[in-house]
């Protein structure tokens, strides 16, 4: 885990955290304690931030088989506002993240319960971003 350096130009940047994590049961206890400590230190409120680890739940319980080897995310931490972005994931990942399948009466957590939800496709594989956050 790391966090990068303040932006090239001078001016102040956000802090991005990069977490791996080797596919397998430590996936969810890390994810939820580094979520919780970065929603922390966003200033989110104590709702929006029990949200954001439910994010990261539904993104470690989904996650591995499409991430076989290691789970990335990376973590920026804003004003009152959260993002991860998690990947790449193998072809269908990010489906199978934001399906509903598991829960079908209540639809897809994430969607729900994130402020932004983006998928982006790159060679590499396709990656979820999703913002959490408190605009009060």
């Amino acid at each position: 885990m790391t966090d990068s350096p303040g932006s090239s130009d001078g001016a102040p940047a956000e802090a991005e955290t990069r977490l791996s994590v080797a596919s397998g049961p430590l996936v969810g206890p890390v994810l939820r304690r580094v979520v919780g400590m970065l929603a922390a230190r966003a200033d989110l409120p104590l709702d929006r931030l029990d949200d954001a680890v439910l994010v990261a739940d539904v993104i470690a319980s989904r996650a591995s088989p499409w991430a076989p080897e290691a789970l990335h995310v990376s973590l920026r931490p804003e004003t009152r506002s959260l993002w991860l972005r998690v990947g790449p994931l193998s072809s269908g990942g990010v489906e199978a993240l934001l399906g509903d399948a598991a829960v079908p009466d209540v639809g897809s957590v994430i969607v729900k319960l994130a402020d932004e939800v983006h998928v982006d496709t790159e060679t590499a594989g396709e990656f979820l971003r999703v913002r959490v956050a408190y605009p009060g």
